[in-house]
């Protein structure tokens, strides 16, 4: 779900993943691409179908960072279906914000994250769905070593609209592995743990990456282990990604 040129280019675009450099010392870094089906920690926020991403991050020398990234989604339409209700959104907007620093291999990230999902959520809205309000607010902290990663994310709201899910954790391990300059391999595991009603699961993810002329070109191969995964978009599934830098 997890990332500033960015309002405008979200907004009239929509987005992807890239990444762009005006030149090789420019704290501003944008990105815009195309995946064939947007999957946050397992699950499709497109149902399964395209999505256009992109995004803008400003870092300063000192380790500290804030940026911007937006990608169409459907997921909250889809559960709209079937009654009268109807939020307005196809659109998430990922603000953040924090330090990044590396010491040798050694590298620490910590920050907080709002995801914003644009929209009317009355209390009708509310009735009907039997969420809450979809915008989150997640505070996250990583460690890397190398090309091993490991993240925890604390969610201080409801998680995405499900009721009393304050508190759910996300715990994201990840390895990007180097074969040559251009393809790089990757492997993740990761585990939603979520407080309240709705159950915890588990999701993974490997493929490569090949960058070609500017472009990075994707394949990965992604699963969960939720029970009746096809009812929320969840099953295994292989996803294509073209992403540009400038």
């Amino acid at each position: 779900m997890r990332k500033n040129i960015l309002a405008t280019a979200i907004l009239a675009a929509l987005p992807l993943i890239g990444t762009a450099h005006a030149d090789d010392a420019s704290p501003i870094v944008a990105n815009v691409g195309i995946v064939s089906d947007y999957a946050y920690r397992g699950i499709s926020q497109t149902d399964e179908k395209p999505a256009l991403q992109g995004g803008l991050d400003y870092a300063h020398e000192s380790g500290l960072y804030i940026g911007l990234w937006g990608s169409n989604v459907s997921w909250i339409s889809d559960l709209e279906r079937g009654t009268s209700e109807n939020s307005g959104n196809s659109l998430e907007l990922d603000v953040y914000a924090g330090y990044k620093q590396t010491f040798g291999d050694f590298g620490i990230d910590v920050g907080v994250l709002q995801y914003v999902y644009p929209g009317n959520y009355n209390s009708a809205w509310r009735s009907a769905t039997g969420l809450k309000t979809p915008n989150t607010f997640e505070g996250y902290l990583g460690f890397s070593w190398q090309f091993l990663s490991f993240k925890y994310s604390h969610a201080f709201t409801n998680l995405f609209g499900a009721p009393d899910s304050k508190g759910s954790q996300y715990f994201d391990l990840t390895a990007a592995y180097p074969v040559t300059e251009d393809l790089t391999l990757t492997g993740h595991y990761g585990h939603q743990a979520i407080t309240g009603p709705a159950k915890s699961y588990s999701d993974w993810k490997v493929g490569a990456t090949y960058a070609y002329k500017g472009f990075a070109f994707g394949l990965h191969y992604v699963n969960t282990n939720m029970k009746d995964k096809s009812d929320y978009d969840a099953d295994a599934r292989y996803i294509l990604s073209v992403t540009k830098s400038f």
